[in-house]
């Protein structure tokens, strides 16, 4: 394995071992977040998994480990910005209904049947295969539809957050402020990283 793989797993692995630190934690502590714990529990959650999923199918040797953890990620990834938005609106005080909640989640679980069913359809991926150069596990990929309106929603939902978290900052006690930007930061990174 070369060094630059092994470096970014430890990476991926160390930010899934925080996300179930930071999960764990406000689990225990639950009673003193009543009115947000439960969202930012299903955030970390969310995002744990996709960390797990992620470093398990850069150790991938074959194409079905790979598209084993893809689907791992997959039971993650597209849940977390939505969870993330929710709890962001929750925090700066805008009421949510649960048949909105239950919209937000519409396309994160469409977007994990189809990439578990993309071998039939390849509206996710049009090709998922081992990398012809650089082998497992490496994977040459071309994105299919789905794949697009996945992203549009994932990325709309982290962007939202972010806006929100931006437009409270003047109405923010300045002894709060800090979390405010964590909130920014949270929401902000994985959009320039992706």
């Amino acid at each position: 394995m070369n060094l630059d793989l092994t470096a970014y797993i430890t990476l991926i692995c160390t930010s899934g071992v925080l996300n179930l630190y930071l999960c764990f934690y406000v689990f225990i502590k639950r009673h003193h977040y009543a009115n947000i714990a439960h969202l930012f529990i299903l955030h970390t959650g969310f995002t744990t998994i996709y960390c797990i999923g992620a470093a398990f199918s850069l150790l991938s040797v074959n194409l079905g480990e790979m598209k084993f953890w893809t689907a791992i990620q997959y039971v993650g990834m597209p849940f977390s910005p939505p969870a993330g938005l929710l709890f962001v609106m929750q925090y700066v005080g805008i009421k949510v209904r649960k048949k909105h909640i239950f919209t937000l989640f519409i396309i994160p679980f469409i977007s994990l049947i189809m990439v578990a069913t993309n071998d039939w359809h390849h509206l996710h991926y049009r090709v998922f295969e081992i990398d012809p150069v650089l082998g497992a596990p490496y994977v040459h990929q071309e994105i299919g539809p789905w794949y697009t309106i996945h992203g549009m929603f994932i990325f709309s939902s982290m962007f939202v957050a972010f806006l929100l978290a931006v437009y409270r900052w003047k109405e923010t006690a300045k002894a709060y402020r800090l979390q405010l930007i964590s909130l920014m930061v949270g929401q902000l990174v994985p959009i320039v990283t992706a």
